[in-house]
């Protein structure tokens, strides 16, 4: 991914990057950022979510002010799922819990699901992890922990609202930030973090 600048309205792409460095100019190669102790490139370490797996005939994934709405129904069968993902892979070497804020909104406490998972498929299902949690409870704004320290390397995060059951019943996640051990590394209220 290159470094563009917004001009007039247009995205355009930088010739000759330079810095200044013990006073001679230079051109530049990669740009790098500090993150947990480690130089990653820059475009690596700025986290965007996209919409991710979507059936059921009335489900969809919709961009909020402060978060994401996933919503899961399907009125003619029932079931329905919605899933946001993040853009690239998040290296979670020595991550101890990925922590979801959201909250869940929904027609039952039974029969659907809030799922929060780390996998290496971008674009799979519910059912498709290298490490799952989920609620079923109804609630207002929160956290849930993903337990994921036994995983090394890079994976997607994804939040699925999913109803399995029900011709009357929904599930509404609204996801407002992503975690890990505690440092945001995506927050919905901040400009380009849906695409």
């Amino acid at each position: 991914m290159a470094l563009g600048a917004k001009v007039g309205g247009t995205w355009k792409m930088p010739n000759r990057v330079s810095v200044k460095v013990s006073g001679t100019w230079r051109g530049v190669q990669q740009i790098y950022a500090r993150v947990g102790g480690v130089w990653r490139p820059i475009w690596s370490t700025v986290q965007t979510m996209r919409k991710g797996s979507v059936w059921g005939s009335n489900s969809y994934v919709a961009k909020q002010s402060d978060h994401v709405e996933c919503y899961a129904y399907n009125p003619s069968t029932g079931g329905g799922e919605a899933a946001v993902v993040t853009s690239t892979p998040v290296d979670l070497t020595n991550v101890t819990n990925v922590v979801f804020d959201f909250a869940l909104e929904g027609s039952s406490h039974i029969q659907s699901d809030g799922i929060f998972i780390a996998s290496t498929d971008q674009m799979g299902g519910g059912g498709t992890y290298n490490a799952r949690t989920y609620r079923g409870s109804l609630t207002t704004r929160t956290t849930i922990s993903l337990s994921v320290s036994n995983l090394s390397g890079s994976y997607y995060l994804r939040a699925h609202a999913s109803n399995n059951s029900g011709v009357a019943t929904w599930k509404c996640v609204r996801l407002y930030r992503i975690l890990l051990d505690n440092k945001e590394i995506w927050n919905a209220s901040v400009g380009g973090s849906y695409s």
